[in-house]
This record gives structure tokens, sequence and C-alpha cells, in this order.
């Protein structure tokens, strides 16, 4: 019987890498290429290890790690996380929900040493380490131009969850990728209660149409820049305003904002 794996990263060639050393080993693999679609792999599941990238778009690896056990109830297989700029993750190793760290290098050097970690785990599954530890290819340490990255990232999130205005932002299939706290309470959800579920099933029935005409007249290339519309969400009148915008990184994304959440 095949041992399962799910494997979750952005960058492709190390899926396959990853994915090829697990199926020499005898595993079925999984894969996913960010972390919303890692999120619809766990429907695979239950699986006997899981890797996550830490750094990714649209949903990433600390809330794949956090999702995945509320999925399996906490009764999860070992959860590995896997980072270029694991060594800059130090201080928050705790939080990030994992039971395993990888620190990325050279290839030639991580794929002996993730054959000899994967055969740790298969000795003694369901025993994750006592102490959090970094397996390192290598020439690995911390990079002035990752904590650079990693600071701006936590400043803009900072800024959005402490915006006086409730933001969900929606993926090009119409699934819920991030939310900060003022639209959270405005739902009465919590985040991994609404990551990667669509966003019509937020809405009341009879508002659901409105939302579905804003979505698409914003996210036609010649759309209008946004749309507005009243709607009761968790026994509160909101106005709800829809609006698109498109990155290199993650496509075309909605963003709706809803007015009043605070209020």
């Amino acid at each position: 019987m095949y041992r399962k794996a799910l494997v979750v990263d952005s960058d492709f060639f190390f899926v396959e890498f990853l994915s090829r050393l697990l199926e020499e080993r005898g595993y079925l693999v999984h894969k996913a290429y960010d972390g919303k679609q890692g999120i619809a792999g766990l429907d695979a599941g239950p699986f006997d290890i899981m890797f996550a990238d830490l750094v990714m778009p649209k949903v990433n690896g600390r809330q794949f790690f956090h999702a995945a056990r509320r999925r399996f109830n906490g009764r999860c297989c070992p959860l590995v996380a896997l980072s270029g700029t694991m060594i800059e993750h130090m201080d928050a190793l705790d939080e990030i929900g994992a039971d395993y760290f990888i620190a990325k290098g050279p290839i030639q050097k991580l794929s002996g040493q993730l054959n000899d970690f994967i055969a740790g785990i298969e000795e003694r599954p369901g025993l994750p380490p006592a102490e959090k530890k970094i397996l390192q290819p290598g020439g690995v340490f911390p990079r002035r131009d990752a904590m650079e990255l990693l600071v701006s990232l936590g400043f803009q999130q900072a800024v959005v969850e402490r915006l006086g205005v409730g933001v969900v932002i929606v993926d090009q299939d119409t699934r819920i990728i991030h939310a900060n706290c003022a639209a959270l309470g405005a739902l009465g959800k919590t985040l991994l209660e609404v990551l990667n579920i669509p966003i019509l099933t937020l809405f009341p029935p009879g508002r659901s149409s409105q939302l579905i005409d804003a979505l698409k007249e914003t996210g036609r290339e010649a759309g209008v820049p946004h749309r507005a519309f009243m709607a009761s969400l968790n026994g509160r009148m909101l106005r709800v305003v829809v609006s698109a915008l498109k990155t290199a990184t993650t496509g075309r994304v909605w963003l709706v904002a809803l007015e009043g959440a605070l209020g």
C-alpha cells in the first residue's frame, strides 16, 4: 500500500524535485502550487507527511499548516515547513504550526539530507521532535534582503489588519484567500473558517446576484473600477464595495470592502 504525501510550494521545480524524491521512496504524491491549492488538496487526505513552503502567494505556509491541523482535528501527520527564508523565521517557529523545519539550499546537498530526514520520520511516525530544529543543507545564513522582504510583508499585513473597514480578498475562482480582522468580525467567522470557501456562501441568497454582477462588471478588462450595494451580513447592514486588482504574482483578484463593519 502506498504512503501518501502532499507537497505545497510555489516553486514548480522544487515541487518536482521533492515529489520525485518521495516517489522513489514509494509515496503517492499530491502536488499544489500555492497555499490555496494546498488547502483544496487536503480533500485527498489523510496523508502520511505534508511539506509546504512558508512564503507563497494567496495563502502562505503558516495559514496552510493551521488549516491542515483544523481539518484533521489536530491529529495530523508530520508537517514539514520549507523555506529559503527559514533562518529569518527563527524567532517565530512556535507560531508557524509545523513539526519540522527545513531550510532550502543547494539541491545536491539537500537531496541526501531529505532522504535521511524522511527515513527518520518513517521509523518513528507520529512522534514530532521535542524541540524545534532546522535542517540546514549548509551555507545557509540570514540575508539582509530576505529580512527586508519579511519586514515589508509584515508591515503591509499590519496595515490591512488595522484598516477601519473590512477587507476580503477573493481569488479569480471567487474563493476567499484573505480577510482582515474587521471583515471577520462582521462575518462572525475566523480566518480558517473562510479560507478557500466561495464568497457567495457568506452572502444571503437575495444579495448573491448583486455580488455576482459586481464581480463580473469589475473583473472585465474594460470594466468599471468598482461596484457598490447594500447587504445584511451577520445581522448588520453593510455597504459592500467590490473592485478588481491585477498583479504579476497573483493574477486578477477582487477586493471586497465591507464598509460599516466597525460601526
